[in-house]
């Protein structure tokens, strides 16, 4: 969708949120207590997306994936 200046009624309203592992796109979800599915950008270097998505994951706050796993994972 086009540019808007906060996601916040999107998420609260969102069964489910899909987002990229940023720090703040999972805390904005997680306040909102929606069920989160990150995919992360595996091409960066030193990648602090990972491990943030697998820290949260292993205390069952999100799911994460990578884009080649996108599909697998979202069922």
């Amino acid at each position: 969708f086009d540019f808007a200046p906060s996601l916040d009624a999107h998420i609260k309203g969102a069964k489910l949120v899909v987002s990229h592992a940023g720090a703040g796109s999972i805390l904005e979800t997680l306040r909102a207590r929606r069920p989160l599915l990150v995919v992360v950008n595996e091409r960066l270097q030193e990648n602090h997306q990972v491990e943030l998505a697998r820290g949260l994951a292993k205390d069952d706050y999100l799911a994460w994936c990578v884009p080649a796993t996108f599909l697998v994972s979202l069922q």
